[in-house]
């Protein structure tokens, strides 16, 4: 098999997996009452501090960016540190029924939609271990690759039924937490990255009701979680989608809400990812995938998550 045919197979593997994994949430995980099983594995926390900052959304978020372009982009040195990972920044992660790590693990390359993938938990780790190498911080990672706001993640207070994905991302964070604080963690939670959108901007009624189910979403997600929460309240640190009609039909629609939603409160900010210069039209370089993060930008995702979420932490 020639280069040519093997990323083209890449590429169709990729596609198809979220494919599947769209499949997956309407037909298997309709059990609200799923328990995630965490494998005990983190020493006793003694009463230590720790910041938990979740990261939630789909494809992007899930991660979709291929290790093998990061290697190629970065330092021999960096690509070993993204490799080894980071002592203190660790990660629970459940991506597409795909890749589930059932433990906190440290966080680092590999962590995405599949083995070879990866998302902006890795640049978030890596800015957090830059700006922050004292402290510590759990990264509770629930992501679905193809997924929407106006029927899987919505949530309690929007018009419809309650979202699955919505209820299982709340499941897996409680029972997260949960876990850290039998193991003697004493946790804030930070706030909520979200890298979602893309599969509401199919159509214009979704794309139009975009703003109303995340202010939803953001509500109850406080309500939710609020009882975890630094003494500020839980941040909201959104992203905008890939300005791409030709993918995201209506992502004007999409990224004009997310602006909106962002002027609510204080605690609401959204990143404008293509003012930053976020791209997705790089690789692989013989058959590009426009609808996933090049490599470097997915990592400068997860940079902006760890700038932005870090004007809420407490002293």
């Amino acid at each position: 098999m020639n280069k040519n045919n093997i990323i083209n197979f890449l590429n169709l593997t990729i596609m198809l997996i979220v494919v599947v994994s769209f499949i997956i949430v309407i037909c298997t995980f309709n059990n609200a009452e799923t328990k995630f099983l965490i494998k005990d594995t983190l020493p006793n926390g003694n009463g230590r501090s720790a910041k938990i900052i979740i990261l939630a959304g789909q494809s992007n978020a899930s991660g979709c960016s291929r290790d093998d372009y990061l290697k190629l982009n970065v330092s021999k040195e960096k690509y070993q540190e993204y490799d080894k990972g980071y002592d203190n920044v660790f990660i629970n992660y459940f991506c597409s029924a795909n890749n589930i790590s059932s433990e906190f693990v440290k966080c680092k390359n590999d962590q995405g939609e599949i083995n070879g993938f990866f998302g902006p938990e890795l640049g978030l780790a890596e800015k957090l271990n830059q700006m922050y190498p004292d402290q510590l911080f759990f990264i509770i990672k629930y992501a679905w690759g193809g997924t929407n706001l106006f029927e899987q993640w919505l949530s309690p207070s929007s018009f419809g039924k309650t979202g699955v994905l919505y209820t299982q991302f709340i499941n897996y964070t409680n029972n997260s937490i949960k876990y850290l604080i039998s193991k003697n963690y004493k946790i804030n939670i930070e706030g909520l990255c979200w890298m979602q959108g893309e599969s509401d901007s199919f159509s214009v009624d979704n794309a139009t009701d975009y703003a109303q189910n995340l202010v939803n979403f953001i509500e109850d997600n406080r309500k939710r979680l609020d009882k975890y929460s630094s003494n500020d309240g839980i941040a909201f640190i959104d992203a905008y989608i890939a300005d791409n009609p030709m993918y995201w039909v209506y992502c004007d629609l999409i990224n004009e809400s997310k602006q909106e939603v962002s002027s609510l409160s204080e605690l609401n900010i959204v990143i404008d990812t293509n003012s930053y210069g976020l791209t997705c039209s790089n690789e692989p370089e013989e058959n590009v995938d426009m609808a996933h993060y090049d490599s470097m930008s997915e990592i400068k995702l997860g940079h902006l998550f760890a700038e932005y979420i870090s004007k809420y932490f407490d002293v």
